[in-house]
This record gives C-alpha cells, sequence and structure tokens, in this order.
C-alpha cells in the first residue's frame, strides 16, 4: 500500500460521492494508483487536513475511493496542529507562517512516504473518534461556495469576480517592488530549460534584461516562429509568451510571469491561446510570488475562464511559485526532463 496526498478545492469537498475526478494531464500520477492505496485528503482552503480515502479502481481522469475518514469542516485537523506539524517529515524543519510555501502541498497526488502517510492516516482515524472541533472562517467558506456555478457538462466550479480596484492597486504596488526578483525567476527558467537541452523563446523586447541575470555560454535562443505551421493570430499569441521551453519544433512548457501588469491580462493571452488551438498539448504554467497566489487564484475562477471550452482555464494551467521555481533549479536537471518540474507545480482549483 502507497500513500498519496489528495488536494480538495472546496466543491470537490462538498460534491464528494465516494469519486474523484482529475484533469487529464495528471495521467502520469494516476497510472501510479493501485488498489487498495491510501489517498490523505487536505483542503488547502481551510489549510485542514480532512479525510482517509482507500482506492477502489482508477478510470480515465476519475478515482474511485471509499472513505475511512471523512471529516467535517470543523473536526478537520489544522495543518499546524503541533503534533503533526513536528513530526511530518515536510513540515518540522518549516516555519508555520510560511504554511503555504511546503513543496509537499503544491501538487495533489503527490506520493507521501509510509511514515507521513501512516503517521497522518493513524491521527486522522484517531481524531475523529475523539470527535473533538476547532473553530474556521465559516462566513469565507461559505463565500466561496455562493461563487458556484455549473457549466454545460454538468461540472460544479468555483466562480469570482475580483474587485477591479483592488486589483488595479494592487498591481501598482507589485510593479513597483518586483520587477527585478521577476527577471531573475525568468533567467532561472532559461537556465534550466538550456540546462534540459530545450531551445528557449522570451520575448526580444525581455531578452536584454534577462542576458543580464543570465549569462550562459551559449544562447539556445529561438529567434522567430516564421518557419512554424501557424496562422498569424497564433503566432502572435504564442510570441508574447514570457518564456517558452521548445524540442523538436514543437512547445513543450509555456510560461507566464506574473508582476508588473494585471494578472487578468496574462490568462487572457493563455485564453486566446487555447481558444485558438482548442487541441494544443502545451503545459502552460502561471509563474508568481506566493504573495499573488490567491489573486490569481480569484482571476482563473472568473466565470468567463470557468465557462471556456472545451474545458475550464484551471485545468488547462498550473501555479508556479517564485519559490518553486527556485527549488526546480537547484535540482539535478536531466536531458529534456521537464516532467519533473510537475512535483513542483500547484493545481488551481
Amino acid at each position: 500500500m502507497a500513500y498519496h496526498l489528495v488536494l480538495l478545492s472546496p466543491s470537490a469537498y462538498e460534491s464528494f460521492d465516494g469519486r474523484l475526478h482529475f484533469p487529464e494531464w495528471r495521467a502520469p500520477a494516476l497510472a501510479a494508483l493501485q488498489q487498495g492505496d491510501c489517498l490523505i485528503a487536505y483542503l488547502p482552503a481551510l489549510s485542514r487536513w480532512i479525510g482517509v480515502l482507500e482506492v477502489q479502481a482508477v478510470q480515465d481522469a476519475q478515482v474511485r475511493a471509499q472513505p475511512h475518514v471523512w471529516l467535517s469542516l470543523a473536526q478537520g485537523v489544522p495543518l499546524t496542529h503541533a503534533r503533526l506539524w513536528t513530526a511530518l517529515s515536510f513540515t518540522r524543519q518549516r516555519d508555520p507562517n510560511m504554511a503555504s510555501a511546503i513543496p509537499t502541498l503544491r501538487t495533489t497526488l503527490t506520493p507521501l512516504s509510509d511514515a507521513d502517510g501512516k503517521l497522518l492516516a493513524d491521527f486522522l482515524r484517531a481524531h475523529a473518534e475523539s470527535g473533538q472541533e476547532t473553530p474556521y472562517d465559516q462566513a469565507a467558506y461559505q463565500a466561496l461556495l455562493a461563487r458556484r456555478l455549473t457549466r454545460g457538462d454538468g461540472r460544479s466550479l468555483i466562480a469570482a469576480v475580483p474587485d477591479l480596484h483592488d486589483m488595479h492597486i494592487e498591481d501598482l504596488f507589485y510593479s513597483n517592488i518586483e520587477g527585478r526578483e521577476t527577471v531573475r525567476v525568468q533567467a532561472l527558467l532559461a537556465d534550466a530549460g538550456a540546462k534540459m537541452g530545450y531551445t528557449i523563446w522570451i520575448p526580444h523586447e525581455d531578452r536584454s534584461v534577462v542576458f543580464r541575470e543570465w549569462k550562459p555560454k551559449q544562447r539556445p535562443m529561438l529567434d522567430s516562429f516564421d518557419g512554424f505551421d501557424l496562422d498569424r493570430l497564433t503566432r502572435e499569441t504564442i510570441e508574447r509568451f514570457d518564456m517558452l521551453w521548445l524540442h523538436n519544433g514543437q512547445i513543450v512548457r509555456a510560461f507566464e510571469i506574473e508582476h508588473s501588469y494585471s494578472i487578468y491580462l496574462g490568462l487572457l493571452r493563455i485564453a486566446d491561446l487555447f481558444s485558438l488551438q482548442p487541441q494544443a498539448a502545451v503545459r502552460v504554467h502561471l509563474v508568481a510570488p506566493d504573495s499573488r497566489r490567491e489573486r490569481i487564484f480569484q482571476e482563473v475562477r472568473r466565470p468567463c475562464f470557468s465557462l471556456m471550452q472545451p474545458a475550464p482555464l484551471c485545468d488547462l494551467l498550473t501555479y508556479l511559485s517564485y519559490e518553486a521555481v527556485r527549488d526546480f533549479a537547484a535540482q539535478p536537471l536531466s536531458p529534456f526532463g521537464a516532467d519533473r518540474l510537475d512535483a513542483f507545480v500547484e493545481a488551481i482549483e
């Protein structure tokens, strides 16, 4: 039996009926699941451990799971619970005030060590029997549920309409303090991609500032998309992405790095790409500081993005924090090893 982390959105928690649904890009992680494996359920919206599930079957992007422990929101165990925080391998050396930056909790279906998985499963079983409860912000949680909408395919998603005034003020604030850090992150992504053997695309207007931070002996840069079989609109859209990794004329990964302009503009570019190329197999990552995480998640939940066809935008991209970029870039990088990046990204649910 193996242990895996599963991240639940509020809507997934509320509607759980013995089945869990995942985006198609999680197929490699789903393939690793076996009947009898244990899923430890975590609710990021409240930062609480919420259940223990046994895998019954895996079919396509759906998992049937039998709950052994399924806690109410009040019974959910806070992530910073002292007995767990000081014992789990991925929390005990960390500052509880930086809980949102824990790499293990970024991506659903992340494997857990046997020691961590057993500790969580046993603790949650005992906690369920105790009936102990911890207060939580019920109004904030209900506000999330109040913004749910149902797509034409029957899927229920959280929707949000962020305050435009607050967004504008926030964008002006971050544009003044994070410009240089953004260039460093862009340079790290370029360096990591080049070291793995990928060809790098950076918009021409960004190259001079990125090259101040990134000084490779050779620059494996793509100069233009003129030789690609793309229509004009698609080419112009792709050219504006902050970073691309390419191999054999195919885009392997695309990155939008949010900093000095509205998050909404970057999301529109991603939406444009998939509207123009609905069958595109491009993996897209939205890169931003952890301080912007909640704003990004709100923006992705706009109704126009949640109702996109053939899939909501949250299924077509993942979130990658600046810290995660630094962690990935510090790892040993293998040739054409972009799939290793998946351990550092976070699903937007």
